[in-house]
């Protein structure tokens, strides 16, 4: 939805829901992205799937900002939020310092596909925050895609690229 400038008012937003406990700010940014996805392809997809934090991560923080702005897209958009579909099984260390080899080799293999979905045919809206080079979210898709019959499509608050 917005591209992410490292010292812009959006990413003192996101740093501020992130770390500093303001949810409401990615509730709004969650609805606001889901009255921009009403207008598209929203009608082609079965429900909303957000990047899972690793248990001790999401203890630590109190919540998982991905699945905050899921639940805003699944309220605007109607679609089931489905937030057992990935389980991420390795608690990694926080990628915001890492290069782009690094980030990959840190979320390889941190994310499985839960086994009662590993048949069902959807179409997933995979949900996370900020988008910088695409390793988490290509780590979903490779646990994900484990279902043959499953179709992703992504949404993220913002890009960094």
């Amino acid at each position: 939805m917005f591209y992410f400038e490292k010292d812009g008012v959006l990413a003192h937003l996101i740093h501020l829901f992130k770390y500093n406990g303001v949810k409401e700010i990615g509730s709004f940014l969650g609805a606001w992205l889901g009255d921009h996805l009403k207008e598209s392809t929203v009608k082609e997809l079965d429900a909303i799937v957000p990047v899972p934090l690793h248990t001790v991560k999401k203890r630590k923080r109190g919540y998982n900002q991905s699945e905050l702005i899921a639940k805003a897209l699944s309220k605007k958009t109607k679609l089931p939020l489905l937030s057992d579909v990935l389980i991420r099984v390795k608690n990694t260390t926080a990628l915001a310092q890492l290069g782009e080899t690094e980030r990959e080799l840190e979320v390889r293999n941190a994310f499985e596909l839960n086994f009662k979905y590993k048949d069902q045919p959807m179409h997933l809206l995979l949900v996370d925050d900020v988008l910088t080079t695409g390793a988490t979210l290509a780590a979903c898709a490779s646990a994900l895609l484990k279902n043959s019959k499953i179709k992703i499509s992504i949404a993220v608050l913002a890009c960094r690229l």
